[in-house]
C-alpha cells in the first residue's frame, strides 16, 4: 500500500514537471514572439511610376554616388534622382547611350558610375562625362548583365557571352581559357576569403587562374544562376531560375532552400543583416534570423516581379519591380490592423484607466493586452458608435450616431436620447466634470447628465453656436466648449465672456487643451493654433512654422511636446518653443511632421468627433484615420547631418546656363530663374527652403513649393545667390549653397565708358575753351584786318582824295589875281574831288555794296575819264575779251587797286600818257596799268617807310586770290600787272555779307 502511494506520488511529480516544462516552453515562445514583434522594423512605403517621372515602369538597377544622388536603371534610360526630381539620360540627350535599356549599375571606389546596357555595352560616368566601351575596346558582347568591383579595385563585367576584366581603357576576356570555361555571366560576388564566385550558365569559384565548378541539384536548365551573395555569417547564397541554394560554412555542397520557389532575380543583405530575396512572379521574401516574411502585390508592392533592391546611405530600401519603383523607409508610424478589414475607417480612439484602448470605427474594438477584438453589445447591433468614455465609477459611456448615449454599468445598460431629455442624438464628445456630472456635446448643443436628471445648453442659453466639436474642464472647474463658430465658457452655471471667447467667435474650435502652466490652447479647423495666457491671445500658423493651419486634435505628452493631427498628417512641436516664438517671432519652430514620409499621403485624419487622439501610458500617440488607427512612438531622434543642397539649374531669358561656376549675364538679360533642390532620398515633405540674392534682397525669402527663385531686370553689378535648406523638426541643422551672378552692364554703363565719358567731357570743355580762345583770336584778327582795310581804304580814298584836293588848292594859290577864270575852275575841281572823296570814304567805312555781281569794264572807263580830267594827263582805257561779272568784294578791291596804281603813276611818275587795259579770257582777267613816266626802283620803294601804295595793292590782290607784279626802272616808265582768276571770284559770290 505504501509502495502504491509512493508510485502515485512520483507519477504526480513527473506530470507536474512535464506540465511545468511545457508551460516554461510556451512562456519562452511567447517571449520570443513578443521580442520578435518588438524588434520588427516598421516601414513606410512610397511608389513611383511613369506618371511620377520615371521614363518607363520597369526598374532594374540602383546605385548611389558620393554626392548622395540615387541612380536608377530602367528600360527607358538612366535616371538621376535627388528624392524629388528625376533627370533622365538616354539616346535622345546622351550620345554615349547606344541603347536605353539599363540592366545593371555599380559605383566603384573612385566614385565612378558604371552602367551596363542590355545590347548597348558598358558606359563609364566620371566627372560629368559619359564614355562608352564596345567591341572596339575589347568588349565582345554588348549584353552586360553584371558589373562588380572586387576589394583590389578590379572591375569585372559579366555578359551573355563571357567574363571580362577592365584594364585601363581596354577590356579583356578572362573566361574560355585553359583553366576557366566559357561562361554566360549574370552574377559576380567576392567572398570573405577574397575568392570570386561567378554564376550564369555555370557556378564557378575563381581562385587565381583556376576555376572550381559547383554543381547544383536539379536539371542544368533549371540551375542557371541569376544572383550570388555571401552573407555576414559566411553562407554563400545562390539564386537560380528555379529557387534558392545555400552553402553553409564548413559544408562542401549546396542545399536547396525549400521556402523559396521560382526565379530568384536578386539577393541582398542590408545593414541590419536582413536577407532580401527578390523573385520573378512570387514577390519579395525577407529572412530575419530563421523566419521568412513575405511582401506581395497589391498590399505593399506594385508587382510580384522583383528585379533589384538597394539600401542607400540613409537606410532607405529601394525596390525595382516590373511596375514601378518602391521606397521602404523605417518609420515610427504603424497602422493598427483591426480584425475586420471593413472597419478601417476609425473615428475616435480612447484609453481607459485600465490601459485598454478603444477604437470606434464601423464597429467597436477593444485592445486588451495588445490584442484587438470586437466589443459586442447585443442592444447596439447595427448602431454606429462614435465615442467611448469610462467614468470614475467604471461605467462605460458610448456616444452614437443618431441613437444618443448608452451607459454600461456592470451588466446594466441604460439608454439616453432626446426622449429622455438629451438635446440631440448625434454625439460628438463626452466629458466628466470634477463634480461627477457627464457633459455630452452633440450636433445641437450640450447636455449635462447628473443622477438627478439632464440639463441642456443651447444658443438661447448663451452658447455661441449649436454644433459642438470639443469639451474641456480647466483646473478652475470651468467648462470650455468648442464649436463650429467660436468657443464658450461656463463658469458655475453661467456663460461668461473673456478675450478668448471674443477673439475666437468666428473660428471653428475643434480642439482644446490646458497646459500644466495654466495656459489654454485652441486648435481650429482652418485658423491655426491659439494660446490664451495672462489675458493675451497669441496665434500660431504656418507663417510661424506649423505644418498646417488645420488642427483636429491637440495633446501634450510628458516631455512637453504638443501633438496635433490635421489635414497634412500628424505633427509634434515643443510647447516651450511655442512660448519662445510667442515672445520673439524671429525664432524658428522645430516641427516634426508625420505625413507622406510615413506613408500617410493617402490617409485622411479624423477629427470631427472626440477623442480624435490619445497619448497612451505606453508612450505612444494614437490617432484615428480613414485606414485605421495609427500609433507613433513619442520619443524620436532628430537627424544629425543636414542633407546637401544643390543649385541644379539656372535659366536666363529661357536659356539654360551651367551653374557649376559664377554666372555672367549679358546686358539684355531681363529674366533670371534659379532652381535648387536638396539631395534627400527619404521624404522631403519636412524640408523647408529660404533664399536671398545678396546685393538685391534685403532679407531671406521663404521658397515656394516650386523650389525656384525668380528675378527680373537686375541692375548691373555683382550678386551672390544663397539658398538654405533645413528640416522642420531640426531648423538648427542648415545646409547652404551659393553661386555668384554678374549682371554685365551695357557698354555705356561700364567703368571704362564712364571714364571715357569723363575724359571726353574734359576734352570737350578744353576744346570749347580753345574754341572760345580761337574765336577771340579770330575776332581780334578780324578787328586787325578791318583796321588794316580801313587804313587801306583811307589811303586809297581819303588820303588820295586829300592829296588831289591839296594839289588843286596849291595850283589855285599859285595863280595870280588876274587869272580869275582858272582859279575858279581849280576850285570847282577841288570841290568835285572833295565830294567824290567823301562818298568813297563813306563807302569804305561802312562797306556799302550792292549784293549782285557787276562787270568791271564800264567802271574802269569812268575811272580813267575822271582821273584824266583831274590830272590833265591822258588816260586811255581798253577792255577786251568776253567779260565775266565780279562780286562786289572783288570788284571793289580791283577798282581800288587800279585807282591806286593810276594815282601813283600820275603823282610820282609824271607821265604824259597812261595806258589801262583789261583782257578777259575764259578763266582769268589780266589788268595792266602802264605809263611812260620816269620810273623807279621797286626794291628801294618796298624797303622804305611811309610808302604804302604798293603794299596796299599787293595785299588787296592777294586777298582776292589774284597775282600782282610790277615792272619798272628809272627813266623807263612803269607797268603793273594784276591777274584775277574767275574761280576765286565765283567762290566769293557765295560768301555771306560781312557787316561791322
Amino acid at each position: 500500500m505504501l509502495g502504491t502511494v509512493r508510485r502515485s506520488s512520483e507519477s504526480r511529480n513527473r506530470q507536474f514537471l512535464r506540465m511545468l516544462s511545457v508551460l516554461l516552453l510556451l512562456v519562452s515562445l511567447c517571449a520570443a514572439h513578443t521580442a520578435s514583434e518588438s524588434t520588427r522594423v516598421s516601414y513606410s512605403q512610397r511608389i513611383w511610376k511613369m506618371q511620377d517621372g520615371l521614363p518607363e515602369q520597369v526598374v532594374q538597377a540602383f546605385a548611389q554616388t558620393a554626392d548622395r544622388y540615387l541612380w536608377i536603371g530602367t528600360t527607358g534610360g538612366l535616371v538621376r534622382f535627388d528624392g524629388e526630381r528625376f533627370v533622365v539620360f538616354d539616346r535622345e540627350n546622351t550620345p554615349a547611350f547606344l541603347e536605353n535599356n539599363v540592366f545593371c549599375l555599380t559605383v566603384s571606389q573612385d566614385n565612378t558610375l558604371w552602367i551596363g546596357l542590355e545590347g548597348g555595352g558598358l558606359i563609364r560616368y566620371r566627372n560629368g562625362v559619359f564614355r562608352s566601351f564596345t567591341a572596339a575596346d575589347g568588349l565582345k558582347n554588348d549584353f552586360v548583365r553584371t558589373i562588380y568591383e572586387d576589394r583590389s579595385g578590379k572591375i569585372w563585367i559579366g555578359t551573355d557571352s563571357g567574363l571580362f576584366l577592365l584594364e585601363g581603357d581596354r577590356v579583356r576576356r578572362v573566361d574560355n581559357q585553359d583553366a576557366i570555361p566559357a561562361l554566360a555571366v549574370h552574377a559576380v560576388f567576392e567572398d570573405s576569403d577574397g575568392e570570386l564566385w561567378v554564376g550564369g550558365s555555370r557556378l564557378v569559384r575563381l581562385s587565381g587562374n583556376a576555376a572550381v565548378e559547383y554543381p547544383l541539384s536539379g536539371e542544368a536548365s533549371r540551375n542557371r544562376v541569376k544572383s550570388i551573395l555571401a552573407s555576414q555569417d559566411g553562407t554563400i547564397w545562390v539564386g537560380t531560375v528555379s529557387g534558392l541554394h545555400k552553402l553553409t560554412p564548413g559544408s562542401s555542397r549546396f542545399e536547396l532552400v525549400p521556402e523559396i520557389s521560382g526565379t530568384v532575380r536578386f539577393l541582398r543583405e542590408t545593414s541590419d543583416h536582413t536577407l532580401w530575396i527578390g523573385t520573378i512572379g512570387h514577390g519579395l521574401r525577407i529572412l530575419r534570423g530563421r523566419q521568412f516574411d513575405q511582401m506581395m502585390s497589391p498590399d505593399t508592392l506594385p508587382s510580384n516581379t522583383l528585379l533589384n533592391l538597394f539600401e542607400d546611405a540613409e537606410k532607405n530600401i529601394w525596390i525595382g519591380t516590373q511596375a514601378g519603383m518602391v521606397r521602404l523607409s523605417s518609420s515610427p508610424v504603424r497602422t493598427v490592423n483591426l480584425p475586420d478589414g471593413a472597419d478601417s475607417d476609425a473615428e475616435t480612439v480612447y484609453q481607459d484607466r485600465d490601459g485598454d484602448v478603444w477604437v470606434a470605427a464601423v464597429n467597436l474594438f477593444r485592445f486588451h493586452n495588445a490584442q484587438a477584438s470586437q466589443y459586442r453589445i447585443p442592444e447596439l447591433s447595427g448602431v454606429r458608435v462614435r465615442n467611448v468614455f469610462r467614468d470614475r465609477e467604471g461605467a462605460l459611456w458610448l456616444g452614437t450616431e443618431g441613437r444618443g448615449v448608452y451607459q454600461q454599468a456592470g451588466n446594466q445598460l441604460t439608454h439616453y436620447s432626446t426622449e429622455n431629455g438629451l438635446v440631440n442624438n448625434f454625439v460628438r464628445a463626452i466629458l466628466q466634470g470634477k463634480d461627477g456630472s457627464i457633459w455630452i456635446g452633440t450636433d445641437e448643443g450640450v447636455s449635462r447628465w447628473r443622477p438627478t436628471g439632464i440639463s441642456n445648453y443651447q444658443m438661447h442659453d448663451g452658447l455661441c453656436y449649436f454644433s459642438i466639436r470639443s469639451l474641456l474642464e480647466d483646473h478652475h472647474g470651468d467648462i470650455w466648449i468648442g464649436t463650429d463658430r467660436g468657443v464658450s465658457r461656463i463658469h458655475g452655471e453661467q456663460f461668461v465672456a473673456d478675450g478668448a471667447t471674443e477673439a475666437l467667435k468666428n473660428e471653428k474650435v475643434w480642439a482644446i487643451h490646458e497646459d500644466p502652466d495654466g495656459g489654454m490652447w485652441f486648435g481650429t479647423r482652418t485658423g491655426g493654433l491659439y494660446r490664451w495666457r495672462f489675458g493675451k491671445l497669441t496665434r500660431f500658423t504656418t507663417a510661424q512654422g506649423l505644418a498646417s493651419n488645420g488642427v483636429y486634435e491637440l495633446l501634450e505628452d510628458r516631455n512637453g511636446t504638443l501633438w496635433m493631427s490635421g489635414p497634412q498628417g500628424i505633427s509634434a512641436v515643443s510647447r516651450r518653443q511655442l512660448d519662445v516664438v510667442a515672445d520673439d517671432p524671429s525664432q524658428s519652430l522645430a516641427v516634426t511632421l508625420y505625413g507622406v514620409s510615413e506613408g500617410l499621403e493617402t490617409i485622411q485624419m479624423c477629427g470631427g468627433e472626440k477623442p480624435a487622439g490619445i497619448l497612451t501610458t505606453g508612450g505612444e500617440a494614437w490617432f484615428p484615420t480613414s485606414k485605421g488607427p495609427v500609433r507613433i512612438s513619442v520619443d524620436q531622434p532628430h537627424p544629425s547631418v543636414p542633407a546637401p543642397i544643390v543649385i541644379d539649374r539656372v535659366i536666363a531669358d529661357g536659356r539654360q546656363v551651367n551653374p557649376s561656376g559664377d554666372i555672367q549675364l549679358n546686358p539684355d538679360n531681363a529674366k533670371l530663374e534659379v532652381d535648387f533642390s536638396v539631395v534627400l532620398l527619404r521624404s522631403q515633405e519636412r524640408v523647408r527652403f529660404r533664399y536671398k540674392l545678396e546685393g538685391f534682397d534685403k532679407k531671406w525669402s521663404d521658397a515656394s513649393t516650386t523650389r525656384s527663385a525668380y528675378y527680373t531686370n537686375l541692375s548691373p553689378g555683382h550678386y551672390r545667390f544663397r539658398v538654405a535648406a533645413f528640416e522642420m523638426n531640426n531648423p538648427e541643422q542648415v545646409a547652404q549653397a551659393s553661386i555668384g551672378i554678374v549682371q554685365t552692364p551695357r557698354f555705356y554703363r561700364t567703368p571704362w565708358f564712364m571714364a571715357l565719358c569723363v575724359l571726353m567731357a574734359a576734352a570737350t570743355a578744353w576744346g570749347a575753351y580753345q574754341f572760345r580762345l580761337g574765336q577771340l583770336r579770330v575776332r581780334f584778327a578780324a578787328v586787325l584786318k578791318e583796321r588794316t582795310r580801313l587804313a587801306r581804304e583811307m589811303h586809297d580814298t581819303l588820303i588820295q582824295g586829300c592829296v588831289g584836293v591839296s594839289a588843286l588848292l596849291e595850283a589855285h594859290s599859285s595863280l595870280g589875281e588876274t587869272q580869275t577864270g582858272g582859279a575858279r575852275d581849280l576850285l570847282d575841281y577841288a570841290r568835285t574831288q572833295l565830294r567824290s572823296t567823301i562818298d568813297e570814304a563813306r563807302k569804305a567805312v561802312w562797306n556799302l555794296r550792292q549784293a549782285t555781281p557787276a562787270e568791271i569794264g564800264p567802271q574802269l572807263e569812268r575811272m580813267a575819264e575822271q582821273i584824266s580830267e583831274e590830272f590833265g594827263v591822258q588816260v586811255n582805257c581798253r577792255v577786251s575779251g568776253k567779260q565775266f561779272a565780279f562780286d562786289q568784294f572783288t570788284l571793289h578791291d580791283v577798282l581800288m587797286v587800279v585807282r591806286e596804281a593810276l594815282y601813283n603813276a600820275l603823282r610820282h611818275g609824271q607821265p604824259t600818257k597812261v595806258e589801262l587795259s583789261a583782257d578777259f579770257e575764259e578763266e582769268h582777267c589780266v589788268l595792266r596799268i602802264k605809263d611812260n613816266g620816269r620810273g623807279f626802283d621797286p626794291a628801294a620803294v618796298a624797303s622804305s617807310d611811309g610808302h604804302y601804295g604798293l603794299i596796299g595793292i599787293r595785299e588787296r590782290v592777294e586777298r582776292i586770290g589774284g597775282k600782282f607784279s610790277v615792272h619798272s626802272r628809272i627813266g623807263a616808265g612803269t607797268e603793273l600787272v594784276i591777274e584775277v582768276f574767275r574761280e576765286a571770284a565765283d567762290a566769293r559770290k557765295d560768301l555771306p555779307e560781312m557787316k561791322l
